[in-house]
């Protein structure tokens, strides 16, 4: 089941950034908090906590190349039992709830991304999860609370997929015009990728609409 297309290149590109950057960044914290308290003792432990957080998601994903489905799911929730507060434990839950999705287990997908939601500070992998999992509810026929995951003042850079998503369950509910509504402005917000712009015109003639 293949739900999280639109979102997958935003993913890849922040599991790019954060395995180049997310070292340093930790390590800057780090310095700062010693410049002030003088902490060495937390800074042993930051460090090392990312250290190995590290070593084991990149056996995550060693494991999802070669289609290991059962170290994946090993290393994922050892991330997150142990590893709770770091970066790697998002991309471990986002590893699971996409697994989890592909089998048609949209309860434990949508599990996985509520507990992103609940546990992360950083507004891009809230916007990822919001959109995933709007997409599950909107799969289980869950529309009040699909329609309550697009209640947000920010769309940030994502505007054009949440008008898509409301687009679906204006579809689901029988609101033809007010699909057609959103899957317009969401065509009109779409820039730089072709895949998405003949999804949304695909959906656009199936309502009708050229």
């Amino acid at each position: 089941m293949d739900v999280y297309k639109t979102e997958e290149e935003q993913v890849e590109a922040l599991k790019k950034w954060w395995h180049e950057n997310g070292k340093s960044i930790i390590a800057g914290v780090v310095i700062g908090i010693i410049g002030i308290f003088g902490w060495r003792a937390f800074d042993d432990h930051i460090i090392v906590q990312a250290e190995q957080a590290s070593v084991i998601y990149e056996k995550m994903i060693v494991a999802s190349r070669t289609n290991d489905e059962e170290n994946v799911l090993v290393y994922a929730n050892r991330i997150i039992t142990d590893y709770k507060s770091s970066t790697y434990a998002i991309f471990a839950s986002l590893m699971l709830a996409k697994i989890a999705a592909e089998a048609a287990e949209l309860e434990q997908a949508e599990i996985h991304l509520r507990w992103i939601l609940e546990n992360n500070s950083q507004v891009e992998f809230e916007h990822i999860a919001r959109l995933r999992l709007t997409r599950i509810l909107i799969a289980s026929n869950k529309l009040k609370l699909a329609n309550e995951m697009l209640d947000i003042n920010d769309f940030g850079d994502f505007n054009a997929r949440y008008n898509e998503l409301r687009g679906d369950i204006h579809v689901k509910q029988g609101e033809s015009d007010k699909a057609i509504k959103a899957y317009e402005k969401s065509l009109a917000n779409t820039k730089g990728s072709g895949d998405a712009q003949s999804i949304l015109q695909m959906k656009l003639d199936n309502l009708g609409r050229s």
